[in-house]
């Protein structure tokens, strides 16, 4: 356990950064008022689809929930040898897109069979494989990567002065996310990977191999324009 002395640095750090960081959003955010009052624009809703480079992360909060839960429940999900690794030979994305297309196209028209209980008892249909192709679509899309540089930045420090605290994790996480959302997205994210590298000696996925494979999700990651060696030196990172 730490102290309180000891946590100080991080939350004065933490706490300063998030202070400046919301002054900043305000202003750059805030709408042109209108007869003297502000308008804000609303984004629709649940108009992602398949080929979508970007998703909002409380769109498909649940839906990873549900997909996590499931694919922990099941042994032949958690012992199939290289299940999260790409471009497998034998993966057909087809039923993942036709999931997506319909979760989306239900949610937007106000629709409940891809909530709540119908989009557990729809999941538990699913093959393994294709839990796992929506997971990763998913996480792939999520804006900044599923933990994003400031939130592990937050959780680093975090760790560091509580003197490598056994409860880091489930301390300074919610501190340094950003909403209640990313905090449950993360959370489910570690639980999984975790749940797999326990179950290596069947499925091949040691701790060491899957952590350097999930940092394409962990972190966004961009080539700046040169191509695979410049993807390949920040994924490095």
């Amino acid at each position: 356990m730490f102290t309180f002395t000891i946590a100080m640095p991080f939350f004065s750090k933490v706490f300063k950064h998030k202070d400046t960081a919301g002054a900043a959003g305000k202003s750059r955010n805030q709408a042109a008022p209108t007869n003297g009052h502000t308008v804000v624009p609303v984004k629709p809703k649940f108009t992602s689809t398949w080929t979508s480079k970007e998703i909002d992360p409380a769109e498909v909060e649940e839906l990873i929930h549900v997909c996590t839960l499931e694919m922990k429940s099941r042994a032949e999900a958690l012992n199939a040898p290289f299940l999260l690794l790409p471009f497998r030979p034998e993966t057909d994305v087809g039923p993942a897109r036709a999931f997506i297309r319909n979760f989306y196209t239900a949610n937007h028209d106000g629709s409940h069979l891809y909530t709540g209980a119908s989009l557990r008892k729809e999941l538990n249909l699913s093959e393994p494989a294709v839990l796992c192709s929506i997971l990763k679509w998913c996480w792939s899309r999520m804006p900044g990567g599923v933990v994003k540089w400031s939130t592990y930045e937050g959780f680093r420090m975090g760790e560091k002065d509580s003197l490598m605290s056994r409860t880091a994790f489930s301390t300074f996480i919610p501190m340094s996310v950003d909403s209640a959302v990313r905090k449950s997205i993360i959370f489910d994210f570690y639980d999984l990977l975790a749940a797999i590298a326990a179950h290596s000696k069947m499925n091949g996925l040691g701790g060491r191999k899957l952590s350097r494979m999930a940092a394409w999700w962990a972190f966004a990651h961009s080539d700046h324009g040169n191509g695979f060696d410049d993807g390949y030196k920040s994924w490095a990172t």
